[in-house]
């Protein structure tokens, strides 16, 4: 029988990585803009944040080359009867909220509770399980012969992860470089059978948030890493080769390219809300001004949705969701079989706008 090796990675508990200057001035630069577009979002009356969030879901699941509508992602969340791909990215978001709900350490436990979040949302059982067998990328489904590569074997992934949280744990290395080899590691370790690369995608988050990178915003570094696909997977054979560099780099691009996305987003919010506003002619202190911000968080609802969100009861919840879809807010969607819901069509374009690969690239494009 053919043999074939398993990877043995290096550990990085105590792993360095020197940037050039060129580099490392590109960083600093990068981590002012992050800071003054995170202070913005603080200062919001509405949540970006949750928004982006589901631009970063999206694309990190395109990468994967899953896809599915915005509208049915948000479906997804409230009701058991949509696609299986809207399913799987919802497991996404809920994997991203899992990740961004506390600022504590890495831990095994918290990645754990990660793949637990993205893969049992979807009906699988596995979520949050180590790997007991081997795996390999490439090549084809029967034998790691021919694979491009053969991630090490699963009986070492306990010592790897363990490893990979006492490097997440320092505090002497760049939260830029901390998170982008914290990241290129976990996808050489592979440590579960599946979702390993879009668990990976959210650890970056996990990371920026925890080192204050980012307090507030949830920028979608996944579109800057779609927008050139190749390089980003490049990057990561070129780590797993010996070179971290790639990979910095490439997570630096990203960065930068998620701003552009999230200027570009916030602007068209903005936009959004104001024109609501306007057209609203109810008193001050009517529910129906509260609507705007749970539509930023989830833009497909139903009553008991709105009702539990505003703490109102179903009959006035209905009476907002009515008004709402008098000022063309809302449109129901739906049938009583499947369940009435309503969506906020200018919400869903922009995130459709935010989540498309042409559309990400027009918008880089725009300001280059």
């Amino acid at each position: 029988m053919p043999e074939y090796d398993a990877a043995v990675p290096h550990m990085i508990t105590h792993k360095d990585v020197f940037l050039d200057s060129v580099l490392s001035a590109r960083m600093s630069d990068l981590l002012i803009s992050i800071a003054r577009f995170d202070g913005e979002q603080a200062e919001r009356g509405y949540d970006l944040p949750a928004l982006l969030l589901r631009s970063e879901s999206s694309a990190s699941s395109q990468i994967e080359r899953l896809t599915s509508s915005v509208r049915n992602v948000a479906l997804a969340e409230l009701t058991d009867e949509t696609p299986q791909n809207a399913r799987l990215i919802a497991g996404n978001i809920a994997a991203m909220r899992e990740a961004l709900s506390a600022r504590d350490e890495l831990t095994v436990e918290s990645i754990l509770d990660i793949h637990r979040a993205l893969i049992n949302w979807s009906g699988e059982t596995f979520g949050g399980e180590l790997r007991e067998e081997q795996v390999w990328v490439g090549g084809t489904p029967y034998s790691p012969h021919g694979a491009q590569y053969v991630p090490p074997a699963w009986e070492r992934v306990p010592e790897y992860l363990d490893d990979m949280v006492r490097f997440a744990s320092r505090d002497d290395v760049d939260p830029v470089v901390q998170a982008a080899v914290l990241h290129a590691q976990f996808e050489t370790v592979h440590p579960f059978i599946d979702g390993n690369g879009r668990t990976g995608r959210v650890l970056l988050h996990k990371m920026l948030r925890k080192s204050g990178v980012m307090s507030h915003v949830t920028l979608p570094v996944s579109a800057g890493l779609l927008h050139n696909v190749d390089a980003y997977m490049e990057s990561l054979d070129a780590y797993q080769q010996g070179d971290p560099i790639a990979v910095v780099r490439q997570l630096v691009e990203a960065l930068e390219l998620s701003l552009v996305v999230g200027r570009l987003v916030a602007r068209s919010l903005d936009d959004v809300f104001e024109g609501w506003r306007e057209i609203m002619t109810e008193r001050e202190n009517s529910s129906i001004y509260k609507l705007p911000s749970i539509l930023a968080e989830q833009p497909v609802v139903n009553v008991a949705y709105v009702a539990s969100e505003l703490d109102i009861t179903p009959r006035a919840a209905q009476n907002v969701v009515s008004r709402a879809c008098e000022y063309e807010i809302l449109r129901p969607i739906g049938n009583r079989r499947r369940g009435v819901f309503f969506q906020a069509d200018e919400l869903i374009a922009i995130l459709e706008e935010a989540s498309s690969l042409p559309s990400i690239r027009r918008m880089v494009a725009s300001v280059r």
